[in-house]
């Protein structure tokens, strides 16, 4: 876009797609937040409502996912017809209110429909944003920008685990008590709302951003020409949609659970469950992030763009390394590093997929294809990985969470390489040419 423009425009035009990267990672680091919160707090909630472990993983996963899922096509076809900043600033409001509604639920069926709110929401951010970010850069920055835009990914993780043990210690502190509306509420309760504020806080900034101007688009496509693109050239763009669902299985898996596995068998508080886990997957997911997107841009520049998918393999290579370390881990310092390690590998496999899937379809479906690979991951990564871990805890190892936790994710992860493999055997093949080339 930018070579299309004059200087001193092409500075603005860039300028401007660095402030919509900026706020938009900032959009999804509160979505991650207020997706995630939950994590922290199973027990105090499944206490107070009477709760069992499976309905928990309900409210955690299928309570979610299912709405997530189902309304994320809708959002990305609506991104890819109409004005993508507006659809963002529609959803967090959604799931910003749907958030504090988490924290005054009286029972389990309140609790889900709150959360069927939050899906509603957050099913509007990535795909409209990840389009947005595509047409703001030229091919030799995408990887950078969207993994700058995935930190809101990481850091929510961190934010929702270690900012939620802080919010949850003062709550516990009475800190609270005394704050109209929130004073008389449990501490639970008290940090749905609290973390469901920022959200609000951020529309004024969201409207600042300007909508780019989309690239070679000819209209929203038909849905068949759409199915066709994905299945094109041996199924290489659904390959990763789907890869990103089978991977969310093992991601779901061990981010809805270590938190309780730390405090149940190692006898962690919130806080400090919260502040190792926050500083595993940040840790992580900063190296991956930035280093995946600039990596990948690298090989884009260096072999060009069919080049990028060959990198998947190291990076679903580290999740099984992560996954077996799990199973290997004798302390909670030691399970932390073992999911650090997994996030190394999924969330840099993620910046790298995104920028794959984007490249390999036209301008007029970024934000549907998005949009799918979300739909399979909710389905399959939100909606299984969770419930998955007590199922196979109570049927294989007698309630052992840790042991499950690690079968779920190293499952997860074969199968991941088991689906993207053709993709990938296609870009060793082209990467070896254009060495052969050179």
């Amino acid at each position: 876009m930018a070579a299309e423009l004059m200087p001193d425009e092409a500075s603005r035009a860039t300028a401007r797609g660095w402030y919509a990267v900026t706020i938009l990672c900032l959009a999804l680091l509160v979505s991650f937040t207020d997706r995630l919160v939950i994590n922290l707090v199973v027990d105090p909630i499944r206490a107070e409502l009477g709760l069992t472990d499976f309905q928990i993983s309900l409210l955690q996963g299928a309570g979610f996912a299912v709405i997530f899922a189902l309304a994320g096509l809708p959002s990305g076809r609506l991104a890819d017809r109409v004005n993508r900043r507006n659809v963002i600033v529609a959803g967090i409001s959604l799931w910003s209110a749907a958030t504090i509604c988490c924290g005054l639920a009286g029972d389990f069926w309140s609790f889900f429909i709150a959360r069927v709110g939050v899906g509603l929401g957050e099913a509007a951010l990535i795909p409209a944003a990840s389009s947005l970010i595509i047409d703001c850069f030229s091919a030799r920055r995408r990887g950078t920008a969207l993994g700058i835009f995935s930190l809101g990914a990481t850091f929510g993780t961190g934010t929702a685990l270690f900012v939620g043990g802080v919010l949850l210690s003062w709550s516990a502190a009475g800190w609270f008590d005394g704050v109209p509306l929130i004073g008389g509420l449990a501490p639970w309760r008290q940090l749905f709302v609290l973390v469901g504020i920022p959200g609000f806080a951020l529309l004024p900034l969201l409207l600042l951003i300007r909508e780019p101007r989309r690239g070679h688009s000819s209209g929203l496509l038909p849905l068949g020409a759409v199915a066709r693109q994905l299945v094109a050239d041996n199924g290489a763009v659904l390959r990763v949609c789907l890869v990103k669902g089978a991977l969310g299985i093992g991601d779901y898996a061990l981010i809805s659970w270590l938190p309780t596995l730390l405090q149940r068998s190692h006898g962690m508080t919130p806080l400090e469950a919260g502040g190792l886990v926050a500083l595993s997957i940040t840790t992580g997911g900063v190296i991956a992030s930035v280093a995946g997107g600039a990596l990948s841009d690298w090989f884009a520049r260096r072999w060009g763009m069919p080049a990028r998918v060959v990198l998947l393999l190291g990076c679903y290579g580290l999740t099984l390394v992560g996954a077996a370390a799990m199973f290997l881990a004798g302390s909670g310092q030691h399970a932390a590093l073992a999911f650090g390690i997994w996030a190394l590998g999924s969330i840099s496999g993620y910046v790298i997929g995104h920028v794959v899937m984007q490249e390999g379809v036209p301008n007029e479906m970024r934000a549907t294809t998005i949009a799918l690979s979300l739909t399979i991951t909710a389905l399959l990564g939100i909606g299984l990985g969770p419930t998955l871990v007590p199922l196979v805890a109570g049927q294989l190892f007698a309630g052992g969470l840790q042991a499950a936790m690690a079968s779920v994710a190293l499952v997860a992860a074969l199968l991941a390489l088991l689906i993207v493999w053709p993709s990938i055997r296609r870009g060793l093949l082209y990467l070896r040419a254009e060495r052969v080339a050179a």
